[in-house]
């Protein structure tokens, strides 16, 4: 009966694995633009977590899809944190199929009619129909699992019965929890193992406190694979991790603390049925105290996430933060966090052009702007080693010009930090009493670049600055005439002209660099286009 059991637990999870493996296949980059798209508030977050939990069947999927786009800056860890909230909510459908479906229904034959269709069309089938062979094979593999499930443990309450264990004491509810946490770290599924435990509930084998206190440990369970997945990553990602566990964890601590109190309210929910149908009162209250997490959190959801930053401070570099090895992995991600990396770096040079180029400067300033400056030279020269190794295909499309679109970016910041460096231009350019008119529009440019770069992953409207930027050429014309008519009359000195002259190239070289970093960093990306 054991072996029977562990067979049915075996059936059932690479069900799961077939279900999840395939529909992330057919969702895959829609995920994550779901993700990175319908989160912007703290409601919408938790949603949206849910929504992709309950559409992949795996909170794991999530999770990592989440930490994923936090490493990248494609998501405030504010709002992957409501992200967390909400897969937790999405992982208890999974109860729900299992105790309303798998054990209630006969459906072995058309399960396996399931399985076989869904073996049919993924050897036979191309594209997305060959795809979708796989989460319909998984979802009939899930309920043959459960009737193998079912089938043993009757036999098999004789041989382990963790009904023996008392829930009168903590102990032996810490126990139950413990037992609860390791069978999700080794099936690597809280959907498995909340499955055995309705299975052996519905057989009888298991009390429903027992029953209640191991799913309050398949809950905590979920926790090792995130800290595992941030463990190299950048310290948004692993504090989303973190975010995980201690959320994970407080809500298991605050259910076990009222554990009478939530079985009571979840079997009075489901009123005579609780004697018949206990399954389906375990549902109810693994979603009860999900829930109940949810609204203890999220109306402090900016405080918890400050906390958890401060239980894991940032290392390293700001501006390179979300380059990590992690990231590299995936392009499309890796892409992007190249291109977040560059709107910060871009901001940081915008910032101390202003400082330098804009109005004299003391010696004190100038030499805090260098410093600034060796920084964001340092962030540059780190995004184009780690861009060195990422290649993306020319299909999909979007995801090819964008990365094309950042090189370019990269390309443009550097020559702009360049022209940093030329300090006697630069100089000049600053005092230069003949350049006020050409050094305002200057100033104006940079300081709309700089409120417009701060931003993850803009997609607001960039027209304005690329105006502004496209104004200076006409005035570095008009202004170089004034200077030459300036000679001509004898009204300057022809040296102090030249060294005018050569304050106003860089003026046009340094603007033209900084307008194409704007035009590539923008949505939608450009590409090579003009």
């Amino acid at each position: 009966m054991a072996v029977a059991f562990v067979g049915g637990i075996g059936v059932f999870l690479l069900g799961m694995v077939l279900l999840t493996e395939g529909l992330r296949a057919m969702a895959g980059r829609s995920l994550r633009r779901g993700l990175a798209r319908f989160t912007g508030g703290r409601i919408s977050s938790v949603v949206s977590g849910a929504v992709a939990t309950t559409l992949v069947q795996s909170s794991t999927a999530t999770t990592m899809t989440t930490i994923g786009l936090v490493a990248a800056g494609l998501l405030p860890m504010v709002n992957a944190v409501g992200v967390i909230l909400g897969a937790n909510l999405g992982t208890t459908t999974m109860a729900w199929i299992v105790a309303y479906f798998g054990l209630k229904l006969d459906i072995s034959a058309i399960a396996m009619i399931a399985v076989a269709l869904g073996a049919l069309m993924r050897l036979l089938g191309r594209g997305r129909v060959g795809v979708a062979g796989l989460p319909l094979a998984g979802f009939g593999l899930l309920f043959v699992g459960i009737g193998f499930m079912q089938s043993a443990m009757a036999g098999l309450a004789d041989v382990v019965d963790l009904g023996r264990i008392s829930t009168g004491s903590f102990g032996g509810l810490l126990l139950l929890v413990l037992i609860g946490a390791v069978m999700t770290v080794v099936m690597q599924a809280s959907g498995a193992a909340v499955a055995a435990t309705l299975t052996a509930l519905a057989a009888g084998a298991i009390g429903l406190e027992q029953a209640a206190a191991l799913v309050i440990g398949q809950n905590i369970g979920t926790t090792p694979k995130a800290l595992l997945a941030s463990l190299g990553a950048t310290a948004p990602a692993r504090r989303t991790a973190w975010a995980h566990v201690v959320f994970n964890i407080g809500t298991g601590v605050v259910a076990l603390a009222i554990l009478p109190l939530f079985l009571a309210a979840a079997t009075a929910s489901v009123g005579g049925r609780a004697e018949s149908d206990p399954a389906i009162t375990l549902a109810v209250f693994h979603t009860f105290f999900n829930l109940l997490g949810v609204a203890l959190v999220l109306p402090w959801l900016g405080t918890f996430t400050q906390l958890v930053s401060k239980l894991v401070p940032e290392r390293g570099p700001v501006l390179t933060r979300y380059l990590s090895p992690a990231v590299a992995a995936d392009p499309p991600v890796a892409v992007k966090a190249a291109r977040t990396t560059l709107l910060m770096c871009a901001a940081e040079i915008g910032d101390e052009a202003m400082l330098l180029a804009t109005r004299p400067a003391s010696v004190r300033e100038q030499q805090a702007a260098r410093l600034r400056l060796q920084q964001v030279q340092g962030g540059l020269d780190e995004t184009r080693t780690f861009l060195a190794d990422v290649r993306s295909e020319p299909t999909p499309e979007a995801a090819h010009r964008r990365h094309v679109s950042v090189l370019h970016a990269l390309d443009h910041l550097q020559g702009a930090m360049a022209l940093l460096g030329r300090s006697e231009a630069l100089d000049q350019f600053a005092r230069d009493p003949e350049l006020g008119e050409l050094r305002e529009i200057t100033r104006v440019s940079l300081e709309t670049m700089v409120a417009w770069c701060p931003v993850l992953a803009p997609d607001g409207p960039v027209d304005h600055l690329l105006e502004l930027f496209a104004s200076i050429p006409p005035l570095r014309r008009r202004t170089r005439r004034r200077v030459l008519r300036l000679v001509a009359t004898g009204d300057t000195d022809a040296d102090d002209a030249e060294r005018a002259l050569e304050a106003i190239a860089w003026a046009q070289a340094f603007s033209h660099h900084l307008m194409r970093a704007v035009h590539h960093l923008r949505e939608p990306a450009p590409g090579d286009e003009a």
